[in-house]
């Protein structure tokens, strides 16, 4: 899932398990798009999933330190697209009601002041984090849909920015290739509430979910850090 205007963006996809002898892979079918308005509404319709990707920080530092896994993905992505890892806030900005008040947080715990890009997420940073628990994150994890594309671009940085024509021409190229099926369920979609890119990186989000389900994925950083919830702080990184 990813966020969008209306709320979460969810591409659901069934994914058929493959071991040819030398190693195990998936076959991926995309099933529908769905837009909730909220993180708890997805919930419910998910209990039964094997595994739910999002693109949203959990696990949030109390301010002395940032988060080693966006410093990780930040490395692999480098040049110009290692500033859509945006720093995740820290927990004590959650509860700010106004950009002021969340940096003024942020400088005076971490000594760095919020950005603006972080803030605009804060309230659905803010609804993932009040619903996750450690025993959730077995089946809720976070991705980075930039480092997701790295993987499936074979671990080469797509250059263009994901909002423009070129950039979403090469993120929907590389996904076609997964999902064959994905231009006329796309337009089976919801009309409003979501840009292109939110449809993008939602399937993105679920080709990571299925290729950790057969263990083709790694974490960022290899060995996760807890916060003060008991959350892993990390990113997961497909392997294609």
């Amino acid at each position: 899932m990813d966020g969008c205007k209306a709320g979460w963006f969810v591409a659901v996809v069934s994914a058929m398990e493959i071991d040819d002898s030398r190693e195990k892979n998936c076959v991926y079918a995309l099933q529908e798009f769905w837009v909730a308005r909220t993180f708890n509404e997805i919930l419910p319709k998910t209990e039964e999933f094997k595994l739910v990707c999002v693109d949203i920080p959990i696990g949030l530092s109390d301010g002395d330190k940032p988060r080693e896994c966006d410093l990780a993905a930040r490395k692999i992505l480098r040049g110009k697209r290692a500033s859509s890892v945006f720093p995740a806030p820290i927990r004590q900005c959650l509860r700010a009601k106004d950009y002021e008040t969340a940096s003024k947080i942020s400088f005076e715990r971490s000594g760095k002041k919020l950005s603006r890009q972080s803030f605009a997420l804060l309230d659905k940073i803010r609804q993932v984090d009040d619903s996750m628990t450690p025993v959730l994150q077995r089946r809720v994890r976070e991705i980075h849909p930039e480092i997701s594309f790295w993987a499936l671009n074979d671990k080469k940085t797509i250059p263009q920015n994901k909002k423009t024509v070129p950039g979403q021409a090469h993120r929907h190229k590389i996904l076609k290739e997964i999902f064959t099926d994905m231009d006329s369920i796309l337009m089976e979609a919801p009309i409003y509430g979501y840009a292109m890119d939110d449809a993008f990186d939602a399937l993105v989000a679920a080709w990571t979910a299925g290729q950790t389900v057969v263990g083709k994925a790694e974490t960022l950083p290899p060995n996760p850090e807890l916060d003060s919830k008991g959350l892993r702080m990390e990113i997961l990184c497909p392997v294609k």
